[in-house]
């Protein structure tokens, strides 16, 4: 007798939400926080995602789709501004910029 298990279907990049990065030229933000909806449907908030120098930042593992709010903090903390960012459901790849 041979036992056969149903393995789960692989997943097909960017089909259900984006990663997000962000490259932002402007001021010298020091990181930022999102909220939004995630690949399930749930308003998650993230984690503080630090932005190099040059404004380059990403995080990974988190998915999100739809508008996202995206508020920029300075290094000391203080808020800087915030924004939206229309994140595809599906797109070729699994991230999106903000």
């Amino acid at each position: 007798m041979v036992a056969v298990t149903a393995a789960a279907p692989a997943a097909v990049a960017g089909s259900n939400g984006q990663q997000i990065a962000f490259n932002y030229s402007g001021p010298a933000y020091g990181f930022v926080y999102l909220e939004g909806y995630n690949q399930s449907g749930d308003w998650v908030y993230s984690p503080s995602i630090p932005l190099d120098s040059s404004g380059y930042g990403q995080l990974y593992g988190w998915w999100w789709r739809g508008f996202v709010t995206v508020n920029f903090y300075y290094s000391n903390g203080t808020w800087a501004r915030g924004s939206t960012c229309n994140v595809p459901t599906d797109q070729w790849g699994d991230w999106t910029y903000c």
